[in-house]
């Protein structure tokens, strides 16, 4: 059984508000037969998948950065197959993505706000801070002040699942390392 940490975590990963997807590499579908490629032991074909998408991604002249990925995908599965496996169950896609919140040293500064107050005061400091990211001109939020929205509600359902403090505070300031997921592999 998945404990609620890791449920919370999956979330944050596949989350697109906080995670933006810029160039997506295997759709959900195609993470999926990746996936159960790897379950029923087809590696060859495993293989070809991605040999194939690479080739796809040379004809739609994709950067670089793609294209590694997809060949880090394929040294995993002789060197780091314990380490694949997690990825392709965590992850629902693969893709390039980029953090949509604020800089890792903000982030910090929740963390410290979450483990030194209650909940009804970090509550407040992220609305505040959220309150900064609207654009009345636009009528909506920028896409930090989106992802702090949605980082506010991963850490409500934490504190509604008793994690302690440090547990929650650790978790919102590791967020921003989370963007470097999807290149473990390499």
């Amino acid at each position: 059984m998945i404990s609620k940490m890791d449920e919370v975590f999956k979330k944050v990963l596949n989350d697109n508000e906080i995670f933006y997807r810029q160039k997506v590499i295997f759709n959900k579908n195609e993470w999926k037969d990746l996936r159960k490629l790897i379950k029923d032991n087809k590696k060859d074909e495993f293989i070809r998948k991605i040999d194939d998408k690479i080739k796809e991604l040379e004809r739609q002249h994709a950067r670089g950065k793609a294209i590694e990925l997809c060949n880090s995908l394929k040294s995993a599965m002789e060197n780091k197959q314990e380490l694949l496996n997690q990825i392709l169950d965590t992850l629902d896609d693969f893709a390039v993505v980029k953090s949509h919140l604020p800089k890792p040293s903000s982030m910090d500064d929740y963390g410290k706000v979450i483990e030194r107050y209650e909940f009804s005061t970090v509550d407040q400091f992220f609305i505040d801070k959220i309150k900064k990211e609207y654009y009345p001109k636009y009528g909506n939020y920028s896409y930090q002040g989106k992802a702090l929205m949605k980082v506010l509600e991963y850490t409500k359902e934490l504190y509604n699942s008793n994690f302690s403090t440090e547990e929650i505070a650790y978790f919102t300031r590791k967020l921003n390392s989370l963007e470097t997921y999807w290149e473990v592999l390499k």
